[in-house]
């Protein structure tokens, strides 16, 4: 009986040593591994806080400035490539030639030639304006001809589709009256020159305006007032023109100047 007491009491005894040994060796554990953790830190943070720092050079070779740049904790791989890729574009910028401004203008008219001058049309005496308005001219100039009658030309479906693209290439933005007047000169030129298609006034007399775009209503409406009706725009031949915002002609300044709708000159033939 009293051996087995004596082992009982060791067994405690052992225990409440076994359980004094635990509660040392815990907390000592748990410092270690807090230790180890603060050192990573430290280290993570000293090694950000390199990859933070660059060092930037100026344009003068002597001087050094030292830029902290705040970024996100990464990996050092990913942190020196993404260095490397902003001293590329740097470099690209610091290297590159400053462009060049082109002003873009609407038109670009070509310089005149030295002597180059405008042919003026003579004036009459006793001219009203008022009196060409209400014959039903759109255009009142100071010397209508008098006499200036022109034939009547039939227009044949193709001519008339023609015609219209025709008026909206060469003075699209001439309204009524600048379309008006073109078909007044391929009338004219019809009737003078015995012309009797419209596809042959524009070769005979070297228009250039496109013709593959469809015109609107006001444009059919001018070549309806100058076709249909036997009306004109001006009270006199008009044969030739050109357009003084993008060159000045001599050719058509040596013909006889009739009048000038916006940038446009008309002209008959001498």
């Amino acid at each position: 009986m009293k051996e087995l007491l004596e082992k009982r009491l060791n067994l405690i005894i052992m225990g409440v040593v076994i359980i004094a040994l635990i509660a040392v060796v815990i907390p000592l554990s748990v410092n270690t591994i807090q230790t180890r953790t603060s050192n990573a830190e430290i280290e993570t943070v000293v090694s950000t806080t390199q990859a933070e720092t660059e060092i930037e050079v100026t344009e003068a070779p002597t001087e050094l400035k030292i830029v902290t740049k705040k970024v996100n904790i990464q990996p050092k791989a990913k942190a020196k490539a993404d260095k490397k890729s902003k001293k590329t574009v740097k470099k690209v910028k610091k290297n590159a030639k400053p462009e060049k401004k082109v002003k873009k203008t609407a038109k670009s008219k070509k310089k005149s030639k030295p002597g180059f001058s405008y042919a003026t049309a003579p004036k009459q005496s006793g001219v009203s304006y008022t009196a060409q308005w209400n014959a039903g001219y759109l255009v009142a100039i100071d010397n209508p001809d008098k006499n200036y009658h022109p034939a009547h030309v039939e227009l044949s479906d193709y001519d008339r589709d023609l015609l219209e693209r025709l008026c909206y290439g060469e003075f699209g933005d001439g309204g009524f009256t600048g379309a008006a007047l073109v078909a007044q000169s391929v009338k004219d030129a019809m009737n003078t020159f015995g012309i009797k298609s419209v596809k042959e006034v524009i070769k005979s007399l070297s228009y250039d305006g496109r013709t593959d775009v469809p015109a609107g209503k006001t444009i059919k409406d001018a070549v309806t007032y100058i076709f249909d009706m036997d009306k004109s725009a001006v009270q006199h031949r008009i044969i030739y023109m050109y357009d003084t915002a993008y060159v000045d002609s001599e050719f058509h300044e040596t013909q006889n100047y009739v009048c000038t709708f916006k940038t446009t000159r008309f002209f008959d033939k001498k």
